[in-house]
């Protein structure tokens, strides 16, 4: 039965990232706490591997359609490694509890950001990089923290900071979410042997499967009603959340 959810979390993850980008570790890391029964420092670093593979996977697959900017990914990434070491110190600060309770909150917030968010179309300026760092280093906070890609808030950023377009702010973020999850990963190396290595290893397999699956047809179908759609499940799986982590 756990290997059935695995696979079926998987792929639900897998298709948030390969379709619109985002949303992956905010369903992975409920879902690792609740049907395997790991603590908040296991499920976020497990969350890296799962939420990472599938974004380098869901990149391979979009560079194909073009709709992917490796080097602009890299540089966000790259903004937010500081942000992603204070966020992994405060792992070993904040209880396991209060953890999963912040994660319940972002859901809310990424749940209406996607549903109810509107990015406009960049303005070709130049890209505004005081915004571009500090979004970055708070994305990377919340990535050593959470175990999270920040995929939610680096799409629109992209599009608002750094002047990248609509069509390719998707394949981007993915870039930026594979390292960021890397770099947690790596700094998460005290929490490596909490890992379950089958039951994330199949989460895994089933997250790449559906991204390489879904990436290529990202553009061809309607992103509003994904998000709408991805957005309820983000917010019923963050009331989940919050009622099991407030008693």
């Amino acid at each position: 039965m756990t290997i059935l959810f695995g696979l079926i979390l998987g792929a639900i993850v897998g298709a948030s990232l390969g379709l619109i980008g985002a949303g992956g570790a905010i369903l992975a890391v409920p879902g690792l706490v609740a049907v395997l029964g790991l603590s908040a420092a296991a499920a976020t670093t497990s969350s890296t591997i799962i939420v990472g593979s599938a974004a380098l996977a869901g990149v391979l697959s979009r560079r194909k359609t073009g709709t992917v900017d490796v080097k602009t990914g890299l540089t966000f990434s790259a903004f937010g490694i500081v942000g992603t070491f204070f966020g992994t110190l405060l792992l070993n600060v904040i209880p396991e509890k209060i953890t999963l309770v912040i994660f319940a909150f972002l859901m809310f917030g990424a749940g209406f950001a996607m549903c109810c968010g509107k990015t406009p179309e960049p303005v070709q300026t130049k890209p505004k990089w005081p915004l571009v760092v500090l979004t970055a280093t708070f994305v990377g906070v919340l990535t050593g923290l959470l175990g999270i890609g920040g995929g939610f808030l680096i799409v629109p950023a992209l599009i608002l900071f750094m002047k990248v377009t609509t069509k390719i702010a998707a394949g981007t973020s993915l870039v930026a979410i594979a390292a960021n999850s890397l770099i947690a990963f790596v700094l998460r190396y005290e929490f490596w042997d909490q890992i379950p290595v089958m039951e994330v290893a199949v989460f895994t397999i089933s997250a790449i499967s559906a991204s390489l699956i879904l990436s290529p047809i990202a553009g061809k179908v309607n992103a509003n009603v994904l998000k709408k759609s991805f957005s309820v499940m983000i917010i019923l799986v963050g009331i989940y959340t919050l009622f099991t982590n407030i008693n």
